[in-house]
């Protein structure tokens, strides 16, 4: 902003009164000034030029943006910056660490009062409750860019994200929440089956991910369109996931089909694009095809009372097909309608959140508590790996984002039958 100029008037009765002016934005090349006079004091005059000054300034805003809250401002950034500049994936990202880890610690400050040591006091806490070096990176992310845009728009007038640190060497006060790739050894696999066996609601997801590695939210979006039972093969065209959105009751029985849930379920593109169609096994096959047989029977004795599923805009089935960032799932009556693989025999669709359910058994009943969702996928990897399968061939079966990532992660867990195959290459070598 220009700088403010006071001046003393003297008035025609021979009293003194207080005049201000700042410069404003020249025309036609000439200064142009904003003056307003007859105030009784200096202080009055400076007081009142302020205001005036920030009116100008922010003309069309009815609060000066850095008097707002960091909770009202990252709302604004993301829906003017984020939204405009990034994917959605992104967006969704970013909105998911604000909502639960940004807000409740800054989001009641204002804009201008926060500091570069309530930063750092705050990224050390994360770092001292046992968040993972990569969750706090992401959140350190979300900060800059977030007060890089509030410079930008001069909002601000110094950035309190500049050297931010992660205090990586410093030892935390709670052990990290990163967990490493889990691989789960075959007696686990049995009894795993064992406790969820066929009719079970977390039967076809898990044998799904078991034999084709695929991740969670691909697992939940198939359609039995995307399998291909002649030529033993299944498609990844979509991944399905939940838009957290505070509604009315009614809004909800409208948007969602149900009036238990804030959101949505919705499909988008797989991650990263990994449109891909892989082979599956007999084992799987056969399962998937006795699925889909008593599907077809629950919808005949069903009939009407089958519960059936829609989405806003027809579903694709390659990358090439158009689509939607977000095709929202309900269960009102459309042209789209979805056919989904896992669903129960009433119809009703099995969603992603039955697998927290399926952790929990496993961590307690069978006191396995290194078990999650993606362990499976990680499974099916590394035996792929285990009995000879290339990198690249990996990669494309698990849809990664590049060869490095396969690379990394499947040459550091050793499995029982890599290392007997190893003594058997070293026995052989000095024959």
């Amino acid at each position: 902003m220009k700088d403010i100029v006071i001046d003393k008037r003297e008035n025609k009765n021979g009293t003194f009164s207080y005049q201000y002016r700042f410069e404003i934005a020249s025309v036609d090349g000439k200064r142009k000034w904003k003056t307003k006079s007859g105030f009784k004091t200096k202080r009055e005059a400076r007081e009142a030029a302020k205001i005036a000054q920030q009116t100008y300034e922010n003309i069309g805003q009815t609060v000066d943006p850095s008097e707002m809250s960091f909770s009202d401002f990252l709302d604004q950034w993301v829906e003017m910056d984020c939204k405009l500049t990034c994917k959605l994936s992104t967006v969704q990202g970013y909105q998911k660490k604000i909502r639960l880890y940004i807000k409740p610690a800054l989001g009641s400050y204002r804009l201008k009062a926060i500091t570069k040591n309530n930063l750092q006091e705050f990224i050390t806490d994360l770092y001292n409750k046992g968040f993972s070096i990569n969750t706090i990176s992401s959140i350190k992310g979300i900060l800059t860019k977030s007060f890089g845009y509030a410079i930008d728009k001069h909002y601000i007038i110094s950035n309190p994200t500049i050297k931010l640190i992660i205090p990586k060497k410093m030892q935390p006060k709670k052990k990290t929440r990163a967990k490493g790739h889990v691989y789960i050894p075959s007696d686990m696999i049995e009894k795993i089956f064992d406790r969820f066996p066929e009719g079970t609601s977390s039967y076809i997801p898990m044998m799904i991910a078991y034999h084709t590695g695929l991740r969670l939210g691909e697992i939940f979006a198939l359609v039995w369109d995307d399998i291909d039972f002649e030529n033993k093969t299944l498609s990844v065209n979509r991944q399905i996931q939940w838009e957290y959105v505070k509604r009315s009751e009614e809004s909800k029985k409208e948007t969602n089909g149900t009036s238990k849930s804030d959101g949505y379920w919705y499909f988008s593109e797989p991650k990263y694009n990994s449109y891909r169609t892989i082979e599956i096994d007999d084992i799987l096959l056969n399962i998937l095809q006795k699925e889909y047989r008593k599907q077809l029977k629950a919808k005949d004795y069903y009939e009407e009372n089958y519960e059936q599923y829609y989405c806003e805009d027809r579903l694709t089935f390659s990358k090439s097909d158009y689509h939607t960032p977000i095709n929202k799932i309900s269960q009102n009556v459309s042209d789209n309608i979805i056919n989904f693989v896992c669903r129960r025999e009433n119809g009703s669709y099995i969603s992603p959140r039955t697998m927290q359910h399926t952790s929990h058994v496993i961590h307690t009943e069978l006191n396995y508590p290194e078990f999650d969702t993606h362990s499976l996928r990680h499974t099916h990897g590394t035996m792929l790996r285990e009995n000879g399968a290339e990198f690249v061939y990996i990669q494309r079966r698990l849809g990664h984002k590049d060869l490095g990532t396969t690379i990394r992660v499947y040459t550091n867990h050793l499995t029982d039958s890599m290392k007997e195959k190893g003594i058997e290459t070293l026995s052989s070598m000095f024959k």
